[in-house]
């Protein structure tokens, strides 16, 4: 049995890393193989916590960093802020959350284009009055909302707005304690089992189907894809071999993260992917769709996308960018260079 060790979920880590700067708390210690997104938030934090006014940030393509702050520093007091990033970022829209701060009081403006970074924010007390935002492009933006304490009305019923609900809930049990390892991670090891049937099965230890990472689908839509799930007391543990479905309808609308690894794996098994709920593709770190659809017509680009170039590796496809994996999943590639190392020696 192969053993993984996933790298600790950033959606959880940045949701408390934030919660902990709100409450003046000590922030966690990020270790050294912690995702990138999850080191840069830490960085972005302290430096709001002990630098002087003013002070540019620059979040380079970190979506959860630039929403979550945006409300962070409007509701911040004495922040003098310029929220900047990589030319990506500057794609990604993000007028919902900054209007919806604005009818709070907030003072935030646009540095180039409307409802685009980079933003240049004055942090002041806010009103305590309900925020609406009815179909949000981002979860984050309820979630980035409810952070700093706002109550929010919206018809979004993702689970990531239960993971942050559940870090304000929970935030007194959950401060001190580890956080668990990622499922958008774990699928790209679904994937590799699912197109290496004959590798080793993978125990991927603190990674539990009672998570309550969203992204634990991926044990249910990999079921048809031909990939059995267990758990025992360390962990996940997963192998693949089985048979799988010609068709898959999967509605990615909750779980986006989820749908390079799938779509990915469903082209290489000739098996049709019907997939729903995917407007927000669009918004990522690339157009994930436009980036799987040239990679189903023989285009292999990672687009700079962490997700991608994962999908591609774990496919035993090349990809043209390994560095941006970094961003949430450090140990990814001598990971899987041990993996197909393991399944060589065994297939001798």
């Amino acid at each position: 049995m192969l053993t993984i060790n996933l790298p600790i979920s950033k959606s959880i880590a940045n949701r408390l890393l934030v919660l902990q700067a709100l409450h003046r708390d000590p922030m966690m210690e990020v270790m050294p193989d912690a995702p990138e997104d999850v080191k840069l938030m830490h960085d972005a934090l302290y430096k709001l916590r002990y630098s002087p006014m003013p002070l540019t940030l620059n979040l380079h393509n970190c979506g959860t960093a630039m929403r979550f702050l945006t409300a962070y520093c409007a509701a911040t007091q004495g922040c003098d802020v310029t929220l900047t990033g990589e030319p990506r970022m500057r794609q990604r829209p993000i007028g919902q959350l900054v209007e919806a701060l604005c009818r709070l009081g907030a003072e935030i403006e646009y540095l180039d284009k409307d409802e685009y970074p980079p933003l240049h924010i004055t942090g002041k007390q806010l009103k305590g009055t309900v925020c609406t935002l009815g179909t949000p492009l981002s979860s984050q933006f309820v979630s980035a909302l409810m952070l700093i304490g706002q109550e929010v009305t919206t018809d979004s019923r993702s689970p990531y707005i239960d993971i942050t609900r559940a870090c304000i809930e929970d935030y007194e049990l959950m401060r001190n304690r580890p956080v668990g390892k990622d499922w958008s991670a774990a699928a790209f090891w679904y994937e590799w089992a699912a197109l290496h049937p004959d590798s080793d099965a993978i125990c991927m230890p603190g990674l539990h189907l009672d998570s309550m990472q969203g992204d634990r689908r991926a044990a249910e839509i990999f079921a048809s894809l031909g990939v059995e799930t267990t758990e025992n007391e360390e962990g996940v543990v997963i192998c693949g071999g089985g048979k799988h479905a010609a068709c898959l309808q999967v509605d990615f609308e909750d779980i986006p993260d989820l749908y390079p690894a799938v779509a990915v794996t469903c082209h290489r098994l000739n098996v049709e992917l019907q997939a729903s709920g995917t407007l927000s593709l669009r918004l990522k770190e690339s157009d994930r769709l436009a980036a799987i659809n040239d990679i189903c017509a023989g285009k292999l680009s990672a687009r700079h996308d962490h997700r991608i170039a994962m999908a591609l590796m774990a496919a035993d496809l090349p990809t043209d960018d390994m560095k941006c994996i970094r961003k949430s999943y450090p140990k990814f590639v001598p990971q899987l260079g041990i993996a197909t190392r393991a399944l060589m020696k065994k297939n001798r």
